[in-house]
């Protein structure tokens, strides 16, 4: 195996995380059920890796690898969670898998046209959205940093979403051929 400087691993790294962090948080957390153990995992994986990515072979694909490393890295998960009754059966756990490299294509279009979506809205919503989903700042705290109620910037959050569902829906069916 030819060794790779440390630059160089993280461009490679970094190029693939970028494209393929929400294919693998989706398949984790589908088989965690929980945001610090979804959390956990993944940085797992991602350590994984950085260790073993002079070993990917470039001819195949990447999405494959390291979900085929996010399959053990949940299966050592749930070794390490042996006691609790609420895991599941090792065959759900291929099942999310395979079902995770299937859904990775629609789910990189909701990415894409998420960020174009958000694009489109005026910069004081985003910031909001940012606030909230970026920072993990709670609706109080964002209310008093922007001098609005806590129900009135709970309406602008509904409002928002229901905005960014709707012209993501509106992108996947203009995707799907079904648009005007």
């Amino acid at each position: 195996m030819e060794e790779l400087d440390t630059g160089t691993v993280n461009d490679i790294v970094l190029r693939h995380v970028v494209a393929e962090d929400a294919v693998v948080r989706a398949y984790v957390y589908a088989s965690t059920r929980g945001h610090r153990d979804t959390e956990d995992v993944i940085q797992e994986v991602w350590q994984v890796v950085c260790r073993k990515i002079g070993d990917y072979d470039e001819t195949r694909s990447f999405r494959a690898w390291v979900l085929g490393i996010t399959r053990l890295q949940v299966l050592k998960w749930r070794q390490a969670q042996a006691r609790s009754r609420l895991l599941f059966d090792p065959d759900v756990v291929e099942l999310l898998a395979d079902t995770a490299a299937e859904e990775g294509e629609e789910l990189d279009h909701r990415s894409q046209f998420l960020r174009d979506c958000l694009g489109m809205l005026p910069l004081d919503s985003r910031r909001l959205l940012h606030m909230k989903y970026a920072d993990g700042l709670t609706v109080a705290a964002i209310a008093e940093r922007v001098k609005k109620s806590v129900g009135a910037l709970d309406m602008t959050f509904v409002r928002l979403r229901r905005a960014l569902r709707a012209c993501i829906e509106g992108k996947l069916a203009e995707a799907d051929g079904g648009g005007a």
